[in-house]
């Protein structure tokens, strides 16, 4: 038996629940943003309602997903992975259990969830999106931080012509299409 164990407990291995509820609460966030969306009545269907609103499903059933799947089966740390290849994973060991957190990549992802709420008004959908999509990336550990810049701006751009201009959704542009800080 290795020195390093997971804690026991209900808990022990279901720390990715934090996920989920990251799902949600982003989804609730969206969802409050459509119901409250201004939607002239004479616009043909679709509409620019449709699909947000088949973005906000995919999250609340992806978050329900992956609850029942880490429910069902937990994923505490394991004990004999060589965690000195990755320098910022670190066990901290607490009366012989292990508990491995990676609090920069933790830091990464949220912060760029907060970040994207932030710049999405002032600096418009193309800046506060490809800030989320960067971050992301850095959460995921990409190591081309230049690469992953340029394709967060090209993909944030597309998808802002796609909804604005194809859709008829109302993104708001910020400072780069006229919109203002």
């Amino acid at each position: 038996m290795s020195a390093l164990q997971p804690r026991g407990g209900w808990w022990a291995g279901r720390a990715g629940l934090v996920f989920p509820l990251l799902m949600v609460v982003f989804a609730t966030y969206l969802l409050v943003g459509q119901l409250t969306m201004q939607v002239t009545p004479d616009l043909d269907p679709p509409g620019p309602r449709f699909f947000p609103a088949l973005v906000i499903a995919a999250l609340y059933v992806l978050a329900v997903v992956l609850v029942i799947a880490l429910v069902r089966t937990p994923q505490p740390p394991v004990a004999d992975v060589d965690i000195e290849t990755r320098g910022s994973v670190r066990p901290r060991v607490d009366d012989g259990a292990a508990w491995f957190t990676d609090w920069p990549r933790l830091a990464w992802a949220v912060g760029g969830f907060a970040g994207f709420i932030l710049l999405l008004e002032p600096a418009g959908w193309i800046v506060a999106g490809a800030t989320l999509f960067w971050s992301t990336t850095r959460a995921l550990d990409s190591r081309h931080p230049v690469r992953d810049v340029a394709v967060a701006f090209v993909f944030s751009s597309v998808l802002y012509l796609v909804f604005a201009g194809l859709l008829s959704v109302n993104l708001p542009a910020g400072a780069i299409f006229g919109g203002g800080l």
